[in-house]
């Protein structure tokens, strides 16, 4: 069960950053983000409120980390 909340911690955030950096821009990767965790708690595939309080946690700190690290900016060369 430890591994629930393992991925409920890292999996958002690396949505977060993949889907910035498809979009190119911070707030469409963090929207994806959460209509798909969205749907999944609406559908109920979350065992505890727990792993939804990680899961938002996980946006948010993939949503910073994308914004430090400019990953929705393209490089120019």
């Amino acid at each position: 069960m430890t591994i629930w909340y393992i991925l409920a911690f890292f999996i958002p955030a690396l949505m977060v950053m993949v889907f910035s950096m498809v979009a190119r821009n911070k707030y469409s990767g963090l929207f994806i983000a959460t209509i798909v965790i969205g749907v999944s708690v609406y559908k109920g595939f979350f065992h505890s409120e727990m792993i939804v309080f990680l899961d938002t946690m996980s946006l948010i700190i993939g949503y910073l980390l994308v914004d430090y690290y400019k990953m929705d900016k393209e490089e120019t060369k």
